[in-house]
Parts: C-alpha cells; structure tokens; sequence
C-alpha cells in the first residue's frame, strides 16, 4: 500500500526537478521545430522526428543534411554518429535499471535524455536510500522533458519562418548540463577528470564530432587512474 504513493512522489519530484531546465528545452525545441519545417518538411514529417529521434543535436544535424539532399544512409549514420554519448550514459545508468524488466528498459532508453540522465545520477547520488524508487524519479523527468519537447517543436513548425535562422540555440544543452554536473565535483579526481575531459574536447580535432566521444573516454580514463593512485598515497 505504501509503494504507490512513494512512486507518485517521486515521480512528481522528478518531473518538478525537470521544470526549471524547460527555460532551456523550449527554445532550443522551437528551433528545431521551425528548421525541420524550413527544410521542406512536412508537419507531420517535422513532428514525427522529434518523437522517432527525440534527440535534439541529431534533428539539427538530420534537418541540415535533409535540406541539403544527402542520401538517406548518411542522415541515419550521422545522427547516430552524434548520439553516441547516450551510449556511455546507458553503461552509468545500467548499475541502476540492471534489474528491471525488458519494458522498463525500453522505455528508458527511449527517454534518454542530457537532462534525464545528469538529473537522475544527481538524485541518485544525494538520495542513495530512495535506489528502488529511482525509476519512477526518472520517469518523471524524462516524461516531462519528452512533452516539453513535443510541444517546443511542435510550436517551432507551426511558427516556420517567424524563428530567424540566427538563433542557433544547441549551445544551450550543453551549458545546461554543466550546471547540472559541476555540484558532483565533489573530490579531487571527479575534478581532475571533468577537466582533462574539457581540455581533451577543446584541443582534439576529429571529423564527425568523434572528439567529443574520445574526450569523454579520456576525462574517465584520467579520473579513475588520479582515484586508483591517490588511494595508494
């Protein structure tokens, strides 16, 4: 009898831990919206993107090889060129979900998002004794980020032109999620890895967005290696 209403809860705590990060989702939406629709797309093209891809950076790059005529198989291997970071958030996000059923699993990749994964490992870490409830936090999060973004980009193909193409606003994300993470930087070595992650994704020069891909690798690689040699010390 106690197991729903501590579900509920935390699935409004998820969804309320979302609301402020909208101010970002909309616009960055609206954008992908309005481009989708000024790529010749139609409405329904345009709107079942977002829910089939439901990844905000692949939309920008899939509309842009779209307008430009590239065949279908490079949009697709681009996209998931692009999406490759959701991979390493599935490995993190795996010591979490491990034992839930196949359905859940689903539902969770689908959702996956920057903000659901950043938010959920920041619950997770403050509130390790809420583990069995984490899914339904999740839900909450990633259910409330799946209908901002419905609704940003549906409003962006029904706005078209009116959205100048000079708001090029995918820069947002990113400086979201580092505010999400920056307060887990709580020693030294998660410091050390965040920064060499950074430098690494600044400095490395690879086609197709793979830097970012190496950086990551790298940041973690320097992490663990600064956490194994500090603890001998």
């Amino acid at each position: 009898m106690r197991q729903v209403p501590r579900a509920r809860a935390e699935f409004i705590a998820g969804a309320r831990a979302f609301a402020p990060l909208s101010m970002s989702i909309i616009p960055f939406g609206v954008v992908c919206g309005a481009a989708a629709s000024s790529a010749g797309m139609t409405p329904l093209q345009a709107s079942a993107m977002s829910w089939v891809i439901f990844a905000g950076s692949a939309q920008i790059a899939a509309t842009q090889l779209f307008a430009s005529g590239a065949p279908l198989l490079v949009i697709v291997a681009t996209a998931a060129i692009v999406n490759l970071r959701f991979l390493m958030y599935a490995s993190s996000l795996a010591t979490h979900f491990r034992t839930q059923n196949r359905r859940w699993q689903a539902l969770i990749a689908y959702l996956l998002t920057d903000q659901a994964f950043g938010l959920c490992i920041v619950h997770a870490t403050q509130h390790p004794d809420r583990q069995p409830d984490l899914r339904w936090f999740y839900l909450g999060v990633a259910g409330a980020t799946w209908m901002c973004w419905q609704v940003a980009t549906i409003a962006g193909i029904l706005l078209g032109s009116l959205v100048p193409a000079s708001w090029s606003l995918d820069f947002i994300v990113p400086l979201t999620f580092i505010a999400m993470v920056v307060p887990l930087l709580g020693d030294r070595a998660m410091r050390l890895a965040a920064a060499t992650g950074g430098l690494a994704s600044v400095l490395l020069v690879m086609p197709l967005k793979l830097n970012l891909i190496a950086a990551a690798l790298i940041g973690v690689a320097a992490g663990v290696a600064a956490d194994r040699l500090w603890a001998r010390t």
